[in-house]
């Protein structure tokens, strides 16, 4: 009777090769699998960085600019009556409506100046509410890019692209100018001013912390 000698050195050698190639095969799977989520994660940073600076730029250009066109606005309330009537002269006006024509219009006709003065028209034309954008974050956060980055960059970022102060702030000012057009006396023009103003004035306050944000973000890879 024959008997077989099982050479166990050679099979348990073999089996560990093996074993070691599969487990060195999964490594090299997380691996690419790693490399490739890093890859996608500082992709869709980069992205964002560069919407969050359009979007820093487009906060600070707009509410400075605004909060100048209010300012020159309550200058020429100086001479204008409760009912919205200009009483300067003619020569104003016309200046007026050349600086001011999408904001306010003083209705000057050809013939001459009516004693009572010349119809004030509101329509705050000229005060731009930001459009921010947001297709970068949107998009980081549909292809899961968000779960690849660190957690402080995503707290930086959250808190930008969720800062409800300002967006509330925004909304505000996009309803006050609006029922602009509405405006039949000195008061509620002066009120509804006031109001833009004081929209403007928070979100220019609200920056300052909006902007340490972002330059945390600057200064991450």
């Amino acid at each position: 009777m024959l008997r077989f000698r099982i050479d166990w050195p050679n099979h348990i050698i073999g089996f560990f090769i093996a074993l070691f190639g599969i487990l060195i095969a999964f490594e090299l799977d997380e691996w690419r699998e790693q490399k490739k989520e890093l890859a996608l994660a500082k992709s869709a940073f980069e992205n964002i960085k560069k919407e969050v600076d359009i979007n820093q730029n487009i906060l600070h250009e707009n509410i400075s600019l605004n909060l100048k066109t209010i300012r020159k606005v309550k200058e020429i309330l100086i001479k204008v009556d409760r009912n919205l009537l200009f009483t300067g002269s003619r020569e104003e006006a016309d200046s007026i409506n050349k600086k001011f024509g999408k904001l306010l219009f003083i209705d000057v006709p050809d013939e001459s100046r009516a004693k009572s003065g010349w119809p004030l028209h509101v329509g705050l034309g000229n005060i731009i509410v930001p459009s921010l954008h947001s297709s970068a974050w949107e998009s980081a956060k549909a292809i899961g890019a968000l779960n690849f980055m660190p957690y402080e960059k995503v707290v930086s970022l959250s808190f930008v692209y969720n800062n409800s102060r300002i967006n509330d702030e925004l909304l505000q000012i996009k309803g006050l100018i609006k029922n602009a057009d509405q405006i039949m006396t000195k008061n509620a023009l002066r009120l509804l001013l006031d109001e833009t103003e004081r929209s403007h004035k928070i979100i220019e306050d609200e920056l300052v912390q909006f902007d340490q944000f972002v330059n945390m973000l600057e200064a991450m890879d």
